[in-house]
């Protein structure tokens, strides 16, 4: 905390000028004495003895600027880093004094007496959480503390592989480093490539060295240089290869430090490749086309290489959005082009036979997975595109075999979906379409053209035109999370009236930023809610979201204009009429289904806070921030509980022997219409109030019909 750094720049300028000394005096040798062994005046066995001795003090005077200048840029960059470091060490005591603690010269944090009030300090004596507390802080200015320790250990390293001999057995005694290295993470790069390679080949190593090859990573992690150097060296193969060894050894007292490995691998990783211009980008790139490929068992069950990368990327974050792109269109261009497709990646199980530990049999879901957490890299790489040729959703959805498992017996092979097919699909689909993180808080509707797209296109392409559209079972929760973010636009498109009338496709609303809109048939809408509805609860997250948006869109409302307040009316009672009608199939096709259904549907929650506003106004180009006051007004003036109704429903229509409808639609508008009107200063039993009750249900009436013609 005390010591002078500034020497470490004076000491960088002594090398730089003994650098320039070792070059001054080379010239005079060169020109005064090794001249002497090659102006051809010389012969005989001095001359045979002399000369190579010659050429080693030249080669020697030539290797030591090198070494010289390595040393003063090791020096250069040590001070940087010890300048910026022991700047957040100093910076960590100083919060810590501010939250009220001392700071030992020990760096152990503990609460201040001296300087709180008697009341605070009284208080703090009795706060059971103080100790908690205490400790946090401590390990706040340890790590500050230990990224200085571990800069100074890269620093060590540097200095002394600057000055090893490069050639012991070349006579020079203590020989100048022509090779000397003068970018400590460069050092520290071919420091980590070692370790890995002795890994790989199957040493174990010493508890100092395992602490020396987390250390590398710790102090590097987002350092290109290092991630290059070693990832160049170690190469694709040798990373798949450490992965596995990772994951082989990653058990008992010793899987914290190959997890803590895994991650400092993944993350330089992450950055190594952020930039694609670096000619480390395609040729690291092209080693991995063919790693990704070939099989790394060799017996019964295969395992290729893209299965070991892709989960070796789940211990990392935050990757490049080209990288992302590329490795997803080369496992692509894989499965389009081999002879075994997506079968390369079937899990054999059986006897004799088990899935390889910790390894995701389907590389390209586990990377979809990994994109869903980068929204705008997820919507890039499933966006159609406006000219459609982008075709990864329609292959994703449509086109591609998903793997199975495969369990062989004495007569035949027997196959099955693998239990979590589509999970990082769905989540990327998710994220793709909303462009947030998938059960991220986030305002409801606005969104990018592309994202529209997404939505758009995969409403459309899982619409197969038949009452039984399948929503594949991993599917169910995303797509239904995406039709709750979709809510202004599948109110709209249900209603079947304004803006979205007979349109198909995307378009913006002239309002600028995430100022687009998607319409599809509602055909199509409602046949894909009802897939989605085969999730009950899934269903409840729309129906609940509907329920807050057609509360704002009566909000909004001129309570006052007869044919506004009909209009608004109506058009939730044809939504509702749409909702009922996907229950009241659920319960034609199988009754007891029904109350399974309701049971899953009464787990919904649907919360509006501050980030998450259905935003009605957005479709009228008006301020978010619809979700009111005069919005809670209606929905609680006009309480209902339609998932006790919607399980009351569902028991009944189990015990009919014919066809059952449910109400539960209907009876959600009336209580908002209610509630509308005492919002309004009408009573529950005024004239106007029971007028405008059950006013919508012509048009209720016809969309559950219209509803179950779709399904039929």
């Amino acid at each position: 905390m005390t010591i002078d750094l500034s020497l470490l720049e004076t000491a960088a300028t002594k090398w730089d000028e003994a650098a320039k000394k070792f070059e001054a005096v080379q010239r005079i040798y060169d020109s005064k004495v090794k001249t002497v062994s090659t102006d051809g005046n010389w012969s005989g066995q001095a001359y045979i003895v002399a000369r190579p001795n010659m050429q080693l003090t030249h080669d020697q005077f030539t290797a030591a600027p090198k070494e010289a200048r390595a040393i003063a840029s090791i020096l250069r960059d040590a001070h940087s880093q010890f300048v910026e470091l022991r700047g957040k060490v100093k910076s960590a005591v100083a919060d810590a004094e501010k939250a009220g603690m001392k700071v030992s010269d020990a760096g152990i944090a503990s609460y201040d007496y001296s300087k709180a009030s008697t009341a605070d300090a009284n208080a703090a004596r009795h706060d059971p959480d103080l100790r908690n507390v205490e400790q946090s802080w401590t390990r706040h200015i340890e790590a500050a503390v230990r990224a200085v320790d571990d800069a100074d250990q890269g620093v060590k390293l540097a200095l002394k592989a600057a000055v090893e001999d490069p050639n012991p057995i070349d006579g020079a005694v203590n020989g100048f480093n022509n090779k000397a290295e003068g970018d400590i993470e460069k050092v520290e790069g071919k420091e980590a490539e070692e370790l890995a390679t002795r890994i790989n080949s199957g040493d174990k190593l010493s508890d100092k060295e395992m602490a020396e090859f987390k250390r590398l990573f710790r102090d590097n992690e987002y350092n290109k240089a290092f991630s290059q150097t070693f990832l160049d060296g170690i190469g694709p193969k040798g990373v798949i290869d450490l992965n596995l060894k990772f994951n082989d050894r990653a058990k008992g007292d010793s899987e914290k430090d190959f997890r803590a490995l895994q991650e400092g691998v993944a993350t330089s990783l992450a950055t190594a490749t952020k930039s694609p211009s670096d000619p480390f980008y395609n040729k690291w790139r092209e080693g991995l086309r063919k790693a990704g490929a070939k099989d790394f068992d060799g017996g019964t069950v295969p395992l290729y290489g893209y299965q070991s990368f892709v989960e070796l990327m789940t211990h990392g974050k935050n990757y490049g959005k080209q990288f992302l792109t590329d490795v997803g269109n080369d496992i692509i261009a894989l499965e389009k082009s081999d002879k075994y497709g997506t079968g390369r990646w079937t899990m054999w199980q059986g006897a004799g036979l088990a899935p390889h530990k910790g390894i995701a049999a389907d590389p390209l879901d586990s990377l979809l997975g990994i994109m869903s957490q980068q929204p705008n890299v997820a919507t890039s790489f499933l966006d159609p595109g406006a000219d459609g040729k982008n075709d990864h959703l329609k292959y994703l959805l449509k086109d591609r075999d998903w793997p199975t498992t495969a369990t062989p017996s004495s007569i035949s092979v027997h196959t099955s979906d693998l239990p979590f097919n589509r999970v990082g699909f769905g989540a990327a689909l998710e994220a793709a379409a909303t462009g947030d993180v998938p059960g991220a808080d986030h305002v409801l509707g606005y969104h990018t053209e592309a994202e529209s797209r997404v939505m758009h296109d995969t409403i459309t392409i899982l619409d197969d035109g038949r009452k039984g559209t399948h929503i594949p079972d991993n599917l169910r929760t995303n797509l239904g999370r995406m039709l709750v973010d979709y809510t202004p636009e599948t109110h709209e498109i249900l209603t079947g009236t304004g803006p979205y009338m007979d349109k198909d496709g995307v378009w913006h609303d002239g309002t600028g930023g995430k100022d687009s809109h998607m319409s599809v048939p509602k055909e199509s809408l409602t046949r894909i809610m009802r897939g989605v509805a085969d999730d009950g609860k899934a269903f409840g997250e729309m129906f609940e979201a509907e329920r807050f948006y057609a509360a704002g869109t009566l909000s909004q409302t001129d309570f006052a204009n007869p044919n506004e307040r009909a209009a608004a009316i109506e058009g939730a009672s044809h939504v509702f009429g749409f909702y009922d009608g996907i229950s009241s199939d659920i319960a034609r096709d199988k009754k007891n289904d029904a109350v399974s259904f309701a049971n899953h549907a009464q787990t919904a929650e649907f919360v509006i806070t501050g980030g998450m506003q259905a935003a009605a106004s957005a479709l009228k180009g008006q301020p978010i921030g619809f979700i009111s006051d005069a919005v809670y007004r209606i929905l609680y003036a006009g309480a209902y509980d339609w998932k006790e109704d919607q399980i009351a429903q569902a028991n009944a229509a189990a015990a009919q022997e014919t066809e059952y409808h449910f109400t539960t639609g209907q009876k959600q508008v009336n209580h908002l219409v209610s509630g509308w009107a005492q919002a309004n200063g009408h009573g529950v039993d005024t004239g106007l109030s029971r007028h405008l009750v059950g006013s919508g249900q012509e048009r209720y009436d016809s969309a559950r019909t219209e509803a179950l013609i779709y399904l039929d």
